[in-house]
């Protein structure tokens, strides 16, 4: 890889880390969902500055071929993040029915008061 290009992939990787904590400062962002970005960013300036890690490391970890590795690496990460999203949606949902109830019943209750003042 030539010095200009990682030049230019680490300018934007941290731009891109830089925006993710920006976004964690401006609680647009769970910091719970920014931890795995994180990490990806840093392991990815690892990558860009150290010349020959991932080849390095996918040997080491018996890849025969180096985006091998990276595929299966980005495979993981993306189940591992829709699993996450899927937990959050559920319990998401399970507090939505909780606040319907809870509304329902208030309603019921406001009702039957109104009920009984007009008697």
């Amino acid at each position: 890889m030539s010095l200009n290009l990682r030049i230019v992939l680490l300018v934007i990787v941290c731009i891109y880390l830089l925006v993710i904590i920006k976004q964690i400062k401006n609680k647009k962002l769970q910091i719970n969902f920014c931890i795995i970005w994180i990490i990806i960013s840093i392991l990815l300036i690892i990558a860009v500055c150290i010349p020959n890690f991932i080849e390095t490391i996918s040997n080491k970890l018996g890849f025969e071929v180096a985006s091998n590795m990276v595929f299966f690496l980005t495979i993981f990460i993306a189940f591992y993040l829709i699993f996450m999203l899927t937990l959050k949606i559920s319990q998401e949902n399970s507090k939505t029915r909780e606040l319907i109830q809870e509304i329902s019943i208030l309603n019921k209750k406001i009702e039957d008061y109104r009920k009984k003042e007009d008697k």
